[in-house]
């Protein structure tokens, strides 16, 4: 009886401390609780001040999420990110981060199917005035050539536009449900 219990105790030894590194290795009966939106919306430029992602994309969603097992909380943030490139109709292509790294209010995310990366970007609150422990602004800049919808079946996926690597983008925080409608 011994004999048959170590070996599934080493399994469960392994999973358990395993890293949940991609989006796609999260199981599938996990929970996701939404944290304030981040939009980015396309406006027409007034004189003087140039928006460089205007001509790129017409909207930009980012999501916080904190995924829960079992009711208990995983210590790791991912980020649902959603880029609708200038031009194109239909449902906004997104897809959710490996867990991110950094400190405070600063994100480094990697999107990954599997093994392969398939893009990076980051995400920084920006200060309030006051200052709030709440962020009403993020920065986010796309710093890789990033696949949308890369790893879910049945969905096409969608290369975040190239002119949009390296460009800086503020997004306003907004209602939890105002994203990925």
């Amino acid at each position: 009886m011994l004999r048959r219990l170590l070996p599934l105790s080493v399994l469960f030894c392994l999973l358990a401390t395993s890293r949940l590194d991609a989006a796609d290795d999260l199981p599938p009966n996990i929970q996701a609780a939404p944290g304030t939106c981040f939009t980015y919306q396309a406006v027409a430029e007034t004189a003087g001040e140039i928006d460089p992602a205007a001509a790129i994309v017409d909207r930009i969603e980012l999501q916080p999420l904190q995924f829960k097992i079992e009711g208990k909380p995983l210590p790791q943030t991912r980020l649902r990110i959603g880029v609708l490139p200038k031009g194109q109709d239909g449902p906004i292509p997104n897809d959710i981060s490996a867990a991110c790294t950094g400190e405070g209010l600063t994100f480094t995310c990697t999107m990954r199917c599997a093994d392969k990366v398939v893009g990076k970007f980051s995400a920084e609150a920006l200060q309030t005035k006051p200052p709030e422990p709440k962020a009403d602004y993020l920065k986010l800049v796309i710093e890789a050539p990033t696949v949308l919808n890369g790893c879910t079946t049945g969905k096409s996926p969608s290369d975040v536009p190239a002119a949009l690597i390296g460009k800086q983008v503020i997004l306003k925080g907004a209602a939890a449900g105002t994203c990925f409608r």
